[in-house]
């Protein structure tokens, strides 16, 4: 069993992909939406879970690398079956 939070298993992806992608970074703010879920699909099933908002800065720059976000998200979804989908903040 994983004693890690939520929040720390989602912030060890994001920095494992941080690092694959060796992106610089100031700041990550995660956002676990709790009061909200959402309908997914996973392989040929119907999946309802939270979503969670991921935002990386740099100097209060936005971070921006499709494929970074395309494998962090990805690897998130399938890694932790309480979380269906991955909003990026970039505000």
């Amino acid at each position: 069993m994983n004693n890690k939070s939520l929040e720390d298993r989602i912030r060890d992806i994001v920095l494992d992909k941080l690092e694959k992608f060796n992106l610089d970074y100031d700041s990550i703010d995660i956002d676990v939406r709790y009061d909200i879920k959402t309908v997914g699909v996973q392989g040929d099933s119907r999946t309802y879970a939270h979503p969670v908002e991921i935002g990386v800065r740099k100097n209060r720059e936005i971070v921006w690398n499709t494929d970074f976000m395309r494998e962090m998200s990805t690897e998130i979804t399938n890694q932790i079956k309480e979380i269906n989908r991955v909003v990026y903040t970039i505000q």
